[in-house]
């Protein structure tokens, strides 16, 4: 499942890889956070696309000890209730991962259901970088507790 390339990295195959896809969401979800900690490379990019207001952490987090830290500092606010894994594409170093995801913020009690589609790659059998994308409008209303007062952008031009 592993080899070594002419430069003495770690390589992967893509079920390899694909196996620590679905340990990893698993581990987030059980709150399993020492299979994270020996997950991340030290050097590890963490970027969320998403509004910076929906969760108490930068949208880019640089380094593994500061994204273990903005780990700890999201599971002070929400509890993870659930997160199905709805689609893993494995090619070369890169994961590409589409989920559903259920969070209960820990001081309202209220629901957040939203879906993310991620894209990762892994060195060395090691998460070094992460992108996050969010159906942005509907977290925001859930993490909100109300819809959002959107301006109409494209109003209807009538029939005619």
């Amino acid at each position: 499942m592993t080899g070594d390339d002419r430069r003495g990295q770690h390589v992967m195959t893509p079920e390899a890889i694909r196996e620590l896809v679905y340990l990893s969401y698993q581990a987030y979800e059980h709150g399993e956070r020492s299979f994270l900690t020996d997950l991340l490379h030290d050097n590890v990019q963490f970027i969320m696309h998403c509004p910076p207001e929906a969760l108490p952490v930068p949208n880019r987090i640089c380094g593994k000890a500061a994204l273990l830290a903005a780990f700890k500092k999201i599971d002070e606010v929400v509890i993870v209730e659930r997160t199905e894994l709805q689609l893993v594409i494995v090619e070369n170093d890169w994961a590409s991962v589409i989920c559903d995801r259920t969070l209960r913020q820990r001081a309202s009690g209220r629901v957040m259901r939203y879906k993310v589609a991620a894209f990762q790659r892994y060195s060395n059998a090691r998460l070094i970088e992460y992108h996050g994308f969010t159906d942005s409008v509907d977290l925001m209303e859930q993490a909100i507790g109300r819809e959002l007062d959107l301006p109409n952008a494209f109003p209807s031009a009538g029939t005619g």
